[in-house]
């Protein structure tokens, strides 16, 4: 069978006028908000031939779940793609949610992760819908919430709730000129201590509790960091601890009696939160027993996403390979990120899973690296490359279902 051509898009065309739709919806999470935008791509589905529901794992945290068949049975191909997006950040040359277009490239945050993905997705299944070549099966189209946050009101809670289910599913993240099969998890934990009130001219009635977090976070860096920087795994980093923020005391001149850390853990496939979590609570413990002064200490798990794990000899991965070899004419690689994504869900529920994004170009950034700009200031992407993503997403399809 014949690949799809690759389209011309143009800036006011109906592709490049619904990516920057999306994109200057500010579905900024937290706190999400995705329901705006869940509309648009509702819309869109709907228009051509899906039977569409949407459903609000919480308020005003909408999922998408667009379904179309085809005439005679067949496997059901799961497309997923998140709609909410990072925090602006500063340093932007452009509005980010301006969608400006500069040289064929839009800039915004969310263009490439992932609202490019979304439109690619979208537009490669309706070519197919038009061209009358989704022949068996079923397509499950699900534009969810909440993935920058661990996917519990998006993917998770529809795959909880039993309200999607498939044999095969593809997570459109950025992977640009691979497929992507595997991916770290994390947890993230709030460390609280609770020391003693004093006025800072007689500190010695008091305890710090800002001054035991410094202990604590110097604990960590050099008892925990050390051993999981040693784990390894073929495609990952190593795992790595990150203190995203402190927040402690009243006011200059008084002995803060209350600190809050929020630490963040990557994990490996295969290691649980609990353990790690486990790690921390009893570094934090022995730190409070050895101290001669009293204070508390409370570990609590937040939230965790699993690290992932694809099966490369696949049918997932197959096609992913097969729709991009017919595009590009070459081999895609195989990759991993260092980040955690929503294919962890799929994977747990028996469900034949790939990461493949290929509306990203890769640019060296050196040392086996390659850059992306996603969540940074002036993130953007090439509607060439969106181009090229749904005539590879469109030949995917056709080829498990057509």
């Amino acid at each position: 069978m014949a690949s799809f051509p690759v389209p011309s898009l143009d800036e006011s065309g109906e592709v490049t006028t619904f990516l920057r739709d999306l994109i200057r919806i500010p579905s900024v999470n937290p706190p999400g908000n995705e329901a705006a935008v869940a509309a648009v791509v509702a819309a869109k589905l709907a228009e051509i031939g899906c039977d569409v529901k949407t459903y609000e794992a919480a308020p005003n945290r909408h999922n998408v779940v667009g379904r179309i068949k085809g005439d005679e049975p067949g496997p059901t191909l799961i497309l997923n793609g998140h709609i909410d997006v990072q925090p602006a950040g500063d340093g932007w040359r452009y509005d980010p949610f301006g969608a400006e277009i500069v040289d064929g490239v839009v800039y915004g945050r969310g263009a490439m992760d992932m609202k490019a993905g979304v439109t690619s997705m979208l537009f490669g299944l309706a070519e197919v819908v038009r061209t009358k070549q989704l022949r068996k099966g079923e397509v499950i189209f699900t534009a969810v919430a909440d993935e920058v946050s661990g996917g519990h009101k998006g993917t998770g809670w529809l795959l909880e709730n039993n309200l999607v289910q498939g044999d095969m599913a593809i997570v459109g993240e950025p992977t640009g000129d691979e497929i992507f099969i595997a991916h770290r998890g994390v947890v993230w934990m709030e460390v609280t201590v609770s020391g003693r009130s004093a006025h800072s001219g007689r500190p010695w009635l008091g305890v710090n509790a800002v001054s035991k977090i410094a202990k604590i976070i110097h604990a960590i860096e050099k008892e925990l960091a050390p051993s999981a920087a040693l784990m390894t795994h073929p495609m990952l980093p190593p795992p790595t601890y990150n203190f995203g923020r402190i927040n402690g005391g009243e006011k200059y001149n008084l002995v803060a009696d209350r600190c809050v850390l929020q630490v963040e853990r990557r994990m490996l496939p295969g290691e649980s939160a609990e353990g790690c979590t486990a790690q921390v609570r009893q570094l934090c413990e022995r730190l409070a027993s050895e101290d001669m002064e009293e204070w508390s200490v409370d570990v609590q798990k937040v939230m965790h996403v699993d690290g992932a794990q694809v099966d490369p000899d696949g049918r997932a991965v197959a096609e992913c390979q097969r729709a991009y070899r017919a595009i590009m004419g070459k081999e895609p690689g195989l990759g991993a990120t260092s980040g955690f994504e929503d294919a962890h869900f799929f994977l747990q529920r028996g469900i034949d899973t790939a990461m493949f994004g290929p509306y990203r170009r890769q640019a060296s950034e050196g040392g086996g690296r390659f850059f992306v700009n996603s969540g940074m200031a002036d993130e953007s992407v090439a509607l060439a490359d969106v181009a090229t993503a749904i005539a590879i997403y469109a030949t995917m399809i056709r080829n498990v279902l057509g």
